[in-house]
């Protein structure tokens, strides 16, 4: 016997939902031990303390963090509970990897802000205890199904069924909760809108307007046309109403985020409008599954899938407007050894024209220059080594996916802004059933089709459940670079402000600088990235360390301590 203490939702254990499902869980961990919790489907992250142990699990895709700190067996799901003005250090480490943009950081790496902290990987379970004890209880490893035969009526009712269930299993674990659902008048947006009307009602919806944009009306007629069909009540918020100020005391988070901005002013107005209690719900995560990718072409020429590959680039090169031997040269260019491309790459770098450009294919490759600004942590290519290093051991390396860590991204840009409200953040595209199924069952070439709409496998998906003039739309239209930059120029003096707090032996604060004025005219190379991203990390270590008290700032808070 023992407790189990959780942060997030359990779904369901063994088909039991709600209470029962709790019940289960505790059940089969008296009987089976901790591993048994690998059984729960959910995002959530949980602490088990038995008589003699005490254990902390991750679920697979959980956008919540757990961590712990192995010298003296401390476990919690709030980073400030580990944090001592006079003791902690940071780890630089992780510093560099956020400002290089590395990906996954926070979903493949133990690593965290602080030294001497470590995190709980997905679907890890860790005994505390000296030493630590960890067990890989799930993992995966996805590999595309290239199947030539296969249709998108033979798949789109299962994808369906599982978005139908993980909305059904959302609700069950949190009954009393409000529901507020953001609609831009997209596909992704939309479709989780329309299910939630299927099985609930007293639902608020939200929608930023950008009228500057012809195709605004349009967008906005779906987003009503959806809330009307389902009884939606539909806050249409234009940019006026949108926060005028950047916000330079955020509320608690756990760890930064290099998208900061857009909580800072969407998220903080969705707060706005969110009765306290909601979750609510997106259409996050759809893009990783749904859209399809030019990096298809290098994929299949390196899984040596020469047939795909030829039927698939001449629609490519249409969609493009590309020729098909320049995307074929770009698509085999992608397959050189990064090192010795970027070598290639940067003999041509200020010159007008550059043969070993692969931007069309392999976008990644043209943003990996060096940040000559940052002076701490290891390179770019020795963190992208480790990174693929841990990414095959966790998940495969079988499909593409440029950032496992879009599971937290949710929570790291939110955090801030909802925690007051006890608002959480619900994405149904992110669960792991659904990722399963398109992983291991869809053909990626219903995916990665050039030759239809985008997006045509989900479109298929949502017949009958979606207003067919949406469903037809030819493009989503929601943008945010003119907001970024928007955002980038009421910042300046905060930035400015943020940068003396910069420790002096981790970037050279002048050239950051440099590289923070060329963004604010739109200028996107590896430096003016890296120098949002700094932003992100400086602002919230200011916050972090202002609101580490634990109380009212860092609200629930589970921990517990090893004997």
């Amino acid at each position: 016997m023992g407790t189990i203490l959780i942060e997030g939702a359990v779904f369901r254990v063994d088909n039991q939902v709600r209470r029962r499902a709790l019940d289960h869980l505790g059940a089969l961990i008296d009987r089976e031990g901790p591993s048994a919790i690998a059984k729960a489907v959910g995002d959530f992250v949980a602490i088990i303390v038995t008589d003699q142990d005490t254990y902390a699990f991750k679920s697979f895709t959980s956008q919540y963090q757990i961590y712990y700190r192995e010298r003296d067996g401390a476990v919690a799901n709030r980073l400030g509970f580990f944090f001592d003005a006079s003791s902690s250090r940071w780890n630089e480490h992780y510093f560099a990897r956020h400002v290089l943009l590395v990906p996954g950081y926070q979903f493949l790496s133990t690593e965290t802000p602080l030294a001497d902290v470590s995190r709980v990987l997905p679907g890890e379970l860790i005994r505390l205890g000296r030493p630590v004890t960890r067990q890989q209880l799930v993992r995966r490893r996805y590999g595309y199904r290239l199947d030539g035969a296969q249709r998108r009526e033979d798949v789109a009712p299962q994808i369906l069924a599982i978005l139908r269930d993980s909305i059904k299993g959302r609700l069950a674990a949190n009954p009393d909760a409000k529901i507020c659902v953001e609609i831009s008048g997209g596909l992704d947006s939309s479709f989780i809108a329309c299910l939630l009307g299927e099985q609930a009602s007293g639902i608020r919806g939200v929608m930023f307007s950008q009228p500057n944009l012809p195709s605004h009306a349009i967008s906005e007629g779906y987003a009503r046309e959806v809330a009307d069909r389902y009884g939606i009540d539909l806050v249409v918020m234009p940019p006026e109403e949108l926060p005028t100020s950047v916000d330079e005391n955020p509320g608690y988070s756990d760890e930064p985020s290099d998208f900061f901005w857009f909580g800072d002013w969407f998220s903080r107005a969705v707060a706005d409008v969110a009765e306290p209690g909601s979750q609510v719900f997106t259409g996050f995560g759809a893009d990783q599954l749904f859209l399809r990718a030019p990096s298809f072409l290098p994929y299949l020429l390196q899984r040596r899938e020469y047939r795909h590959f030829a039927n698939a680039l001449p629609p490519a090169s249409a969609l493009l407007s590309r020729g098909r031997t320049n995307l074929g040269w770009q698509s085999l260019l992608s397959l050189v050894p990064e090192g010795i491309h970027q070598r290639l790459n940067r003999m041509f770098g200020d010159r007008g024209w550059n043969p070993f450009d692969v931007s069309d294919v392999n976008m990644r490759r043209m943003l990996t220059d060096s940040v000559p600004w940052l002076r701490c942590g290891r390179t770019l290519h020795a963190y992208s080594t480790e990174r693929e290093t841990r990414e095959r051991e966790l998940v495969g390396d079988g499909i593409i996916c440029d950032d496992w860590g879009y599971f937290s991204a949710p929570r790291t840009v939110t955090q801030s802004h909802f925690a007051a409200k006890r608002l959480t953040d619900a994405s149904p595209f992110c669960d792991l059933p659904l990722l399963d199924f398109v992983y291991d069952e869809v053909s990626a070439l219903l995916v990665h089709d050039f030759e239809g709409r985008y997006k045509e496998l989900l479109r298929e998906a949502q017949k009958g459940i979606v207003p067919e003039s949406l469903r037809g739309r030819q493009n989503d239209t929601f943008v945010f670079n003119s907001f970024q930059l928007t955002y980038v120029n009421k910042a300046r003096e905060y930035f400015a402000a943020l940068l003396r707090t910069a420790p002096d032996d981790w970037i050279d604060r002048r050239a950051a600088n440099y590289a923070l004025e060329q963004l604010s005219f739109g200028i996107a190379t590896s430096s003016t990235r890296s120098a949002m991203a700094l932003m992100g990390y400086l602002g919230w270590r200011q916050a972090f360390v202002g609101h580490r008290t634990i109380g009212r700032e860092i609200a629930g808070l589970i921990s517990a301590r090893s004997s």
